[in-house]
């Protein structure tokens, strides 16, 4: 056991992994978890580190699958790939793994094999969204005696959902429920049979959304959106469903359709940072740059401050040379690691521009300690090394890289692109 186990009991323990979700702490509370699954706790304690454990997973995912998408979307393919594996093994929820998997199909990548239903493991790695943990050993399985009853499957499954939405979930009946788990556990076929088979008062919002979530799922995504629009309608709150729904009709490229829902809610004058957010996003997508960049400027006066809409803002007006201004949207983009300092968006930023290189450089070599297997980073380290003038360091380095087979082919064309000239 390390030392953060030997300094203080198990108890402190699960204080500590809790406080590091509450505050994001993600890498950082997986790393608590694996260190608690191997000390001496009892079968409750385990469970409940593992439920607290794949939140954690889960939101790493959710951080990494949302910005694999918004990279995918704006031609980043390699990075997008990057960021869609690290999703998908990070995944614990059917629905995370899934929409990762989907997204992996696009780019023609091969996926991972998830491990269903347990969190994955954790390295010591910086807690940046940008990071995640090195998943190369698979913790044991819970043993039989240990293996959680339905009542601990559904509350593993409602960690990952916020407090107000999964209480409103536990008060559902047991039927909706037992659908509800199956949907999550990745039987969509069944799932979608029992929640047939509920009556009319217990189709309500949440129904709509996961029989729609279900639909689009098994290949019927116009009938999907029909439920989802039919839960918002129902719920005007429920703005998970909305951005569920947008989200489908972007993938079947109705972008029109996307904006004209938004824009519906917009005219209501209601949830002004999360509609200009999403504008913003579909507005990008389609490669209307100036939309997007408007609609991303309102989202953060509005008070949106998600890093997908930060990075968006940042990477239009560096396309429109307005560098300064860029520099400063880079700057706000959290995930300068557990050290602090630059995030490596602001890095690979500066290394464009050829300006602050030490710091560029120390930046890349602590990316290269936390993430030991992706090669990204040592091509970073070999650009900088040529940008300060240290030829033949860089050069040594890029020939080492450009050999790597984990590295992305467009990042290797780049490599061997400053190796010919």
């Amino acid at each position: 056991m390390g030392l953060f186990s030997r300094l203080f009991s198990k108890t402190n323990d699960l204080t500590a992994l809790k406080k590091a979700i509450d505050q994001q702490r993600y890498a950082d509370a997986l790393h608590i978890a694996e260190e608690l699954n191997g000390s001496d706790i009892d079968a409750a304690e385990r469970v409940k580190v593992q439920q607290l454990a794949a939140r954690a997973g889960d939101a790493l995912a959710k951080i990494n699958l949302d910005e694999g998408l918004f990279l995918l979307r704006d031609g980043q393919r390699e990075r997008a790939a990057e960021h869609l594996q690290l999703a998908q093994q990070q995944a614990v929820s059917e629905e995370l793994i899934h929409q990762a998997s989907e997204a992996l199909q696009q780019l023609d990548v091969p996926t991972t094999l998830p491990l269903q239903n347990a969190p994955a493991s954790s390295s010591s790695c910086s807690s940046c969204s940008s990071c995640g943990p090195d998943n190369g050993e698979v913790p044991a399985p819970l043993a039989a005696e240990d293996h959680p009853d339905f009542d601990a499957q559904l509350e593993l499954i409602l960690v990952g959902y916020p407090e107000p939405l999964a209480t409103r979930y536990q008060q559902k009946s047991s039927e909706f429920l037992q659908a509800f788990v199956l949907a999550h556990q990745g039987d969509d076929l069944e799932a979608m049979k029992q929640f047939g088979k509920l009556p009319a008062n217990e189709q309500d919002d949440l129904f709509d959304f996961e029989v729609g979530s279900l639909m689009a799922r098994l290949g019927e995504p116009e009938r999907g959106c029909d439920a989802l629009y039919s839960a918002f309608q129902k719920n005007p709150d429920f703005l998970l469903a909305a951005e569920t729904l947008v989200s489908i009709l972007v993938a079947m490229k109705h972008y029109a359709k996307a904006i004209s829902f938004i824009s519906e809610i917009l005219a209501q004058d209601r949830e002004l940072a999360f509609c200009h957010a999403q504008l913003a996003s579909v507005y990008h997508v389609s490669n209307d740059a100036e939309n997007a960049l408007s609609h991303a400027r309102l989202a953060l006066e509005a008070g949106h401050n998600d890093s997908r809409i930060l990075l968006m803002t940042a990477m239009l007006l560096e396309a429109k040379n307005e560098l300064v201004e860029a520099e400063s949207f880079y700057q706000r983009i959290p995930g300068g690691g557990c050290g602090g300092g630059m995030n490596l968006y602001l890095a690979e930023f500066l290394l464009r521009q050829k300006r602050e290189l030490r710091k560029v450089l120390d930046t890349f070599n602590h990316a290269c300690r936390q993430e030991p297997n992706n090669p990204r980073w040592q091509l970073r380290v070999a650009q900088t090394y040529l940008g300060l003038g240290w030829d033949k360091r860089g050069k040594e380095l890029l020939n080492l890289v450009v050999r790597d087979p984990r590295l992305m082919e467009e990042l290797r064309s780049e490599g061997q692109a400053l190796l010919a000239g």
